[in-house]
């Protein structure tokens, strides 16, 4: 569209910022707010599918219900005369990180990690609305500021979200959505039989952007479309050292992104928040305090003196190691007194991991409340706290609350081991509380019922005994009170049997004769034939059947 075009009477074009197969991008102002906006246009073609018409209209829907303050707002979408489509989103002024590498180079660390966290907190956003975004890329990630003048991150370009719970990912022809480069395998058909895109696509995809960020180059090369998708589905990302050998980044970082970048979805992060709980530790600024002129405004690379890029790298090692270099390296620099003050800083730092207790920590965060290390001794007071409350708790729960909170944590090993031993001494109170039950009931089935719970108690030689001796005692009296039932052929006899030998190994047994004793009398009192009929063809071996058909024949 030419610059004057009048969208739907209300935006005019002002001119093209970008096309692609899909469509173009343009710069427009809403005639009537005097506001400027950003216009996407879907070509024509794609709308000549039905279904893919419905599922934009859907998604488009969806996208309008998207307000976070990292994601480029979905302002109105609608269909154009010729059968094609436009969605409009608020016009952000900034680059986006294509853009910034290509001016800049290489992202520091720190700006990584904090363009990271916003661009994460967006896609959960997203992702909990009920959509992907699809096409998570350089491109599509815009460095712009707030009111403040600080670091806003903005995503942009959700015209090709989907709708998680649509039934298809398929398009007209089967048209790939996405840039090649930066695609995951899910969503080049590498997924099980019956199962859908998730969130999980859009992290395999960041997760490439923040491969490019933290190297300066992409984790695969190709001058081809099917080479990088070819690389996506079988190459394993090279290492960071392999890709730039001259990086210097914080331990952990590497391992943080190249877990975004599993082939497998199964083994990636669970969700983009969990992804930044990962990153989280190498959040070395406090949120908001990029300012606008140290990220975007600036045009071209600013030169800087060896030192100062020293300083930086040293910076984002953060060790008192690192530190102490540096200040041997370049005792002269002008950031020699600062080099010294974060010196002292990371050594508190790593005294106070080294004692690992909560006071240690709450020191360091006193005397340093804005150091270069305040969030990660934020974080490892509240892990101190956790360990303590569970020590003094001494529970198998309490420790399961701890390591469900703090799995990763280095106290996990001995969180595992005093689990362990609660769940001895839990196990060893129920033995002694049962045994003393089992002692105060002295019973053959107490015993039992104390031995079937702890086979392997602390006192089942003491168990076993008892019960040896009740059911020797048992034994040699039973006998005789067994024939005695047995000829008085009574339910009072058998009725006297079972008071003194309930838990007799013959107690099943007396129980069905007391049953037929029962029933017999109970025949005997009505004494019809249809009763004994009944009594003979409930007990035809009974211990009364010879009687019974003898009062049948007579009641004939």
């Amino acid at each position: 569209m030419d610059p004057g075009v009048l969208v739907d009477g209300k935006y005019e074009i002002l001119t093209l910022l970008g096309a692609g197969g899909m469509g173009e991008v343009y710069k427009a102002r809403h005639i009537h707010l005097n506001a400027f906006r950003c216009v996407k246009v879907m070509r024509a073609f794609l709308m000549s599918d039905e279904s893919y018409r419905a599922r934009f209209l859907r998604e488009a829907r969806l996208a309008t219900q998207v307000h976070h303050p990292n994601v480029a707002l979905v302002h109105d979408f609608s269909m154009l005369e010729d059968g094609g489509s436009y969605m409009v989103t608020e016009f952000i002024e900034g680059s986006t990180v294509r853009q910034w590498s290509n001016a800049h180079g290489r992202f520091p660390a720190a700006l990584a990690v904090e363009v990271a966290m916003q661009v994460l907190a967006g896609l959960e956003h997203i992702h909990r609305r009920g959509l992907l975004h699809r096409d998570i890329s350089a491109d599509n990630v815009m460095l712009s500021s707030d009111a403040e003048e600080h670091l806003l991150v903005k995503i942009i370009d959700l015209g090709v979200a989907k709708d998680i719970a649509a039934a298809s990912d398929t398009t007209q022809a089967g048209m790939l959505i996405g840039n090649p480069k930066y695609m995951s395998p899910e969503q080049l058909g590498h997924l099980p039989e019956g199962e859908q895109l998730d969130g999980r696509a859009d992290l395999y995809c960041f997760g490439v952007v923040l491969y490019e960020m933290l190297t300066g180059v992409p984790p695969f090369a190709s001058e081809t479309p099917h080479g990088y998708l070819m690389k996506h589905l079988t190459e394993p990302p090279p290492a960071f050292s392999t890709a730039n050998p001259n990086l210097t980044l914080p331990a952990g970082l590497e391992a943080a992104v190249l877990k975004a970048l599993e082939k497998n979805r199964g083994k990636r992060y669970a969700s983009a928040r969990e992804l930044a709980d990962a990153l989280a530790p190498f959040r070395v600024r406090v949120e908001g305090s990029f300012a606008k002129t140290e990220v975007v405004s600036t045009p071209t690379p600013i030169p800087t003196p060896t030192d100062e890029t020293a300083f930086q790298e040293t910076w984002e090692n953060g060790t008192s190691a690192s530190w102490q270099r540096f200040l041997e390296a370049h005792p002269d620099s002008p950031r020699a007194a600062a080099a010294q003050e974060l010196l002292s800083e990371a050594s508190a730092f790593e005294e106070a991991v080294r004692i690992g207790s909560t006071q240690a920590f709450r020191e360091f965060l006193k005397e340093w409340p804005d150091g270069r290390h305040r969030l990660d001794a934020d974080i490892r007071l509240a892990e101190a706290r956790a360990f303590t409350a569970a020590f003094q708790a001494e529970t198998e729960e309490a420790w399961d609350a701890f390591l469900a909170s703090w799995k990763d944590s280095s106290r996990a090993p001995e969180a595992r081991m005093r689990r362990k031993e609660a769940k001895r001494r839990a196990r060893h109170a129920a033995d002694d509380a049962e045994f003393a039950t089992a002692r105060e009931r002295d019973t053959i089935a107490s015993w039992n019922l104390y031995l079937a719970a702890h086979p392997a108690g602390l006192h089942r030689a003491e168990a076993w005994d008892r019960l040896g001796e009740l059911q020797r005692a048992v034994a040699e009296r039973e006998p005789g009170d067994w024939d005695a039932a047995w000829e008085n052929g009574t339910s009072a006899a058998w009725d006297e049997y079972l008071s003194r030998h309930a838990e007799s190994m013959r107690a099943t047994d007396a129980r069905r004769w007391r049953e037929e004793c029962a029933e017999f009398e109970m025949a005997a009192r009505i004494n019809t034939p249809t009763m004994w009929r009944a009594f003979l063809k409930a007990w035809p071996e009974g211990r009364h059947r010879l009687d019974a058909e003898i009062r049948l024949r007579a009641g004939r």
